[in-house]
């Protein structure tokens, strides 16, 4: 693990909650069952390697590799706190899970070393250009064929929605999440250069729609 000077948004907006993080997200956003729905999408097979960005304490990392022992799983986040947790709660279920230290647009991989890239509530923390940075490398990173997919924030399809978006706004911030309330992170993906850029799956919460982008790295394409 490498130390990082870079700022960064913690996973409540403030790093005096990241211990609440589990509990809050396991308890508000019935995160059991939408993050089950991801492992699914993702459906983890023996030789995969996949890339979890913004894996925070570990739980989806921990989720895909025991819904598969035979693939790789590889947690990536810029917290020392968080990876922390995630290595011990890996480490409780006996799960050989690699956690890297590093930032979603300095990706500690190989170019087409990864056949999927998965992110849970990472990129509305992000401001556009490092959108932007993030998904291009996660496009490096992809074998060609390989997939990404997506869950975050959307944009709202009714005003109770788009009420229920404004405490993320508060604490993560304006600026990071106005793609998301635009509907935005769609384009970006197409302009990463990834195809069958779709929305897969959506569900209402106490904080605004929850989706899940998926896009595919065209065959025979190594760079955008």
């Amino acid at each position: 693990m490498t130390s990082n000077p870079r700022p960064f948004v913690p996973a409540l907006g403030l790093h005096s909650l990241t211990g609440f993080y589990d509990g809050l997200i396991a308890r508000f956003l019935a995160e059991d069952a939408w993050k089950a729905r991801l492992v699914a999408t993702i459906a983890p097979k023996p030789g995969d390697v996949i890339a979890d960005l913004g894996c925070g304490t570990g739980t989806l990392a921990s989720m895909l590799k025991a819904a598969c022992p035979e693939a790789s799983v590889i947690g990536i986040d810029p917290d020392p706190v968080m990876l922390g947790r995630a290595r011990a709660k890996a480490a409780e279920t006996n799960l050989d899970i690699r956690f890297e230290q590093a930032f979603a647009d300095a990706l500690p991989l190989a170019g087409g070393s990864a056949t999927a890239v998965v992110s849970s509530l990472v990129f509305h923390h992000l401001e556009q250009p490092t959108k932007r940075a993030a998904f291009a490398e996660a496009f490096r990173v992809l074998r060609p064929g390989g997939r990404i997919v997506i869950a975050d924030w959307a944009e709202p399809d009714n005003l109770l929605m788009r009420l229920a978006y404004v405490p993320v706004q508060v604490f993560d911030g304006f600026p990071n999440t106005r793609d998301n309330l635009r509907g935005l992170l769609p384009v970006l993906v197409r302009q990463a250069g990834f195809a069958d850029v779709r929305e897969v799956y959506r569900r209402r919460t106490i904080f605004g729609n929850l989706a899940f982008l998926h896009g595919m790295k065209p065959v025979g394409r190594n760079s955008p």
